[in-house]
């Protein structure tokens, strides 16, 4: 029989939980007098319900991980033809629209492939041909990333002709576009 200070305990329990960021067990260890079988049994008891709490928690953040990463594909022609209508809207030139948009469209297609490929290209290496390629893969396999980098060009495009207020609501606007056609498929984990 080991003769216990419930007091010391308490507050070494409570430094441990706190420690861990754990809620305390209810059950109090008032006795003085405990048996080494009850003192293993209560640190297993206590030890058993710290993993589970700490399990918990970690399970929550390496999930939140995994969602913050998830980079889910985009169709191409649906979000662009949201976007370019937009553009339309706010700038009010279709023939405007569309040079911008080129530029843009093979300024991320570059980005893209250079990221894909862990390659930096010069701009002696970037050919038509490359340029071509690289448009069709932002085509066939355009990302959430992809797209939030071509909303981040086309509003430093528009930065020169348009206020801070006006930039902020296209922003917001095409922000809206691209998660409209987005589907995380981690979001309930």
């Amino acid at each position: 029989m080991a003769n216990i200070d419930s007091q010391k305990l308490r507050r070494k329990l409570l430094k441990i939980y706190n420690k861990h960021h754990v809620a305390p067990l209810k059950e109090q260890y008032k006795e003085q007098i405990l048996s080494a079988v009850e003192c293993t049994t209560a640190i297993d008891q206590i030890t058993d319900h710290l993993l589970h709490n700490i399990r918990t928690k970690l399970r929550q953040e390496v999930a939140q991980a995994f969602r913050q990463s998830e980079n889910p594909e985009i169709p191409y022609f649906a979000v662009i033809m949201d976007i370019m209508q937009f553009m339309n809207e706010f700038v009010g030139d279709p023939h405007t629209v569309e040079l911008i948009f080129v530029r843009v469209n093979s300024e991320v297609a570059r980005r893209k492939l250079e990221l894909d490929e862990k390659m930096y290209y010069s701009d002696n290496q970037w050919t038509s041909e490359v340029s071509e390629g690289a448009v069709q893969n932002l085509r066939d396999a355009g990302t959430e990333r992809d797209y939030i980098l071509l909303v981040e060009k086309l509003l430093e495009t528009l930065s020169t002709s348009a206020d801070n207020q006006e930039i902020s609501i296209a922003r917001m606007r095409l922000v809206n576009i691209i998660r409209k056609h987005t589907h995380h498929e981690l979001k309930d984990l």
